[in-house]
Parts: structure tokens; C-alpha cells; sequence
């Protein structure tokens, strides 16, 4: 595996220069091939200064090869490349936001807060506090209250209210595979499984949130029921994840789990690739039964609070 471990990146830059290896690899380029700033930018899907800046961290590691008025060169054969493992430095925000998720998740912090008094807790400016605030005001956890005050939205904190979202889900998903107007997106669903492996990679470099794992899995329950071509099931599974959203970022705490999800996953995708919906649907069900069996985080902070 090439090695970048010795540099901090941001989650752009990573994603960039993940991009970037991603592309060369899937065109198998040989070595000395001409890697352009506009071709790549147009590939990637950004502007050509993130691109600059990825290839030059590609040359310091080897794999590029910059030359002063002749442009980039990939050193390396693009079928050999394997993934890259890629240091994330999370910006300040992103630990307070799992800090804050976290404790609310165990109980610790009330339903309705002011800014003032989450200030003093996390000892943070009104700024940070603020722009995490915001943050997870678009992921659904908070909202604005009165004044300077903030309420968290309502979310499966108790174990009975877990285990019925499960038993819905449980009734919805696998119906959802197999309505008449279901239609495979072969393209969408490729990718999807594309982004599980890589989330196995990056599990096993320890680079792996919960909120990363968390979007992933949500994603991938959302496509299932699109795909359905029914906007009720959509509008169900949308639904459900905004609710469980804050108990599960915290579920899947070890790469075993993480590889059950993955593979209890592609599985479910294979099948739909190989055009048998009712295997599909059948995993999916036997997916979430397994799924609604874990201890929930709340059944841990309870455990955590008894003397």
C-alpha cells in the first residue's frame, strides 16, 4: 500500500488526491504518462488549484513526477497503485460535534440549551460553538430555539422507540425491493458498493468516524428506496435515518462490525446486481433483524450511570 502518512490533509485534499489515484488506476496509465491540470480538474470535478496542490503532494511521495515547464508525469504504473491510506486532520469543529453528539447521546446534556451554557461546558468561543451548532442544525440534530437557545431534535433515545424503528424498517425496506415499480440504477449502486470497500480500507487505517459510517450506511439504505420508484418508501427511510441519525454514529465502534455492515451490504448489492430482488430483499431483512439486536448507545450510558 502507498504510504502518505507522514502528511496531514484535509477531508478536500483527501478527497482530491483519492480521486486522483482513483482515476489513474481505473485507466491503468503507465508510467510517464502526462497527468494535465485541466484534464484532471474536469475528472475530479474541481478547480485546478486543489488539483496543483494534490499533485504536488503525489510528486514529494513518488508517484508523480513534476517537472519545471513540462508539466506532471506519473511515475509509477497505474495498475500497480493501490489504494493510499491518507492522515485526515478534522478540523476543531468536527471534534466538538461528536463531543456534543456524544453527550447527548448519553444523557448528559439537556433537550433545550443556550449557547452560553455550551460555551462554558466545551470551554469554545460563540464562533465555534456556533458553526458546529449550525453544522448539525443541517444534519437534522438541532434547531434554533428562542434568543441564543437551541433544542435537539427528536431522536430514538430510548430503547423501546429503538426497537420500533426497527420493526418499521423492518416492514417498509424489503417491501421497497420488491414493488413493481422498482428499477435498478446499475451505475448508483456500483458506486455505493465502491464506497463500502473504500470504507474498509480507511476502518482499517483507524481514519474512520462514526458520522463517515453512519452517511454511508444511511446513503445506502436511502438508494435502496429510491430505487423502490415508490416516494412513500422514500419519504419513510429519509425519515428513519434523520430519527436514528444521532443514536447510531456510535454503534459500529470496531472494524468487526464495520465488516458485518459492509458485507451484510454488498451482499444485498450483488444480489440486486445480479437481478434477484427477492434474495435481495430477503438479506435486507435478515440485515435489519441483526441490526435491531445491537445494543443500542443509550443502553450503554444507561449501563455507564448505574452504580
Amino acid at each position: 500500500m502507498s504510504n502518505i502518512r507522514d502528511t496531514t490533509l484535509t477531508r478536500v485534499q483527501s478527497d482530491v488526491v483519492a480521486k486522483i489515484i482513483d482515476y489513474i488506476r481505473r485507466e491503468k496509465l503507465p508510467v510517464d504518462s502526462r497527468l494535465t491540470e485541466s484534464q484532471l480538474a474536469e475528472e475530479v470535478g474541481v478547480s485546478r488549484s486543489p488539483i496543483r496542490a494534490a499533485l504536488q503532494l503525489l510528486a514529494e511521495k513518488g508517484i508523480v513526477i513534476s517537472a519545471a515547464n513540462k508539466g506532471h508525469y506519473l511515475a509509477r504504473d497505474g495498475g500497480t497503485l493501490d489504494a493510499i491510506d491518507l492522515p485526515i486532520s478534522p478540523p476543531p469543529d468536527v471534534s466538538l460535534y461528536d463531543r456534543i453528539a456524544m453527550d447527548r447521546m448519553r444523557d448528559r446534556v439537556p433537550e433545550q440549551f443556550t449557547e452560553a451554557s455550551f460555551m462554558r461546558r466545551y470551554d469554545v468561543s460563540r464562533a465555534q460553538l456556533v458553526r458546529t451548532l449550525t453544522k448539525m442544525s443541517q444534519d437534522g440534530l438541532v434547531r434554533r430555539s428562542t434568543g441564543h437557545g437551541w433544542i435537539f431534535m427528536p431522536s430514538l433515545n430510548s430503547a423501546k422507540a429503538y426497537a420500533a424503528s426497527y420493526r418499521f424498517r423492518i416492514i417498509v425496506e424489503p417491501a421497497g425491493l420488491m414493488e413493481a415499480t422498482f428499477v435498478l440504477d446499475r451505475p448508483a449502486t456500483e458506486r455505493c458498493r465502491a464506497a463500502h470497500e473504500q470504507m474498509l480500507v480507511r476502518a482499517k487505517s483507524g481514519k474512520l468516524s462514526g458520522r463517515e459510517i453512519f452517511d454511508t450506511n444511511a446513503k445506502f439504505h436511502e438508494m435502496l428506496a429510491v430505487m423502490s420508484g415508490n416516494r412513500f418508501v422514500a419519504q419513510a427511510v429519509e425519515q428513519q435515518n434523520r430519527l436514528r441519525q444521532l443514536s447510531e454514529y456510535y454503534v459500529y465502534d470496531d472494524e468487526d462490525r464495520i465488516q458485518t455492515l459492509v458485507r451484510e451490504h454488498c451482499e444485498i448489492m450483488d444480489a440486486l446486481l445480479a437481478g434477484d430482488q427477492i434474495w435481495a430483499a430477503t438479506l435486507l431483512r435478515r440485515h435489519l433483524e441483526i441490526a435491531s439486536r445491537l445494543a443500542p448507545p443509550f443502553a450503554k450510558a444507561a449501563s455507564e450511570r448505574t452504580p
